[in-house]
């Protein structure tokens, strides 16, 4: 069979199409990315209501209620040199969450969210929780 006759598909998928996309500014002032593939756990954190009660205190009418998401994203059968790149996530003074459009959207690592693994055979493991901006409740 002549190969290079035979028709050849691609499948091209975006590095931006994973659940989480980050970008940092790294210690040497470099702008570095990675796509976390791992499992992504979102979790969402209600606060107590903001109201407002009538003059005769009768009636209290809840105007908003804040919410707070967060994601944690995993990185897995890493060598030494991809995780040591990849720690430098914690100390970067700017880290965004890359978005299919292209967006980028300002993340915080949460403090003490950090877990690193290392195997038997000297692979590593990294996971990290995001804390994502605030929502804004007239669009969301």
């Amino acid at each position: 069979m002549n190969y290079l006759a035979a028709p050849l598909r691609l499948t091209l998928v975006p590095a931006c199409g994973t659940p989480a996309y980050l970008r940092w500014l790294s210690p040497l002032g470099t702008w570095e990315g990675w796509a976390f593939v791992g499992d992504v756990d979102t979790k969402t954190d209600v606060a107590e209501a903001s109201d407002i009660s009538t003059a005769d205190a009768r009636v209290s009418v809840a105007v908003r209620r804040a919410a707070t998401d967060t994601l944690t994203v995993r990185a897995g059968d890493l060598s030494a040199a991809q995780h040591a790149a990849l720690s430098t996530l914690l100390d970067s003074p700017q880290v965004y969450r890359q978005e299919a459009d292209g967006s980028r959207l300002p993340v915080l690592i949460l403090p003490n969210s950090s877990v690193s693994r290392t195997s038997s055979d000297g692979r590593h493991e990294l996971e990290l929780t995001l804390k994502l901006p605030a929502r804004n409740a007239l669009t969301n």
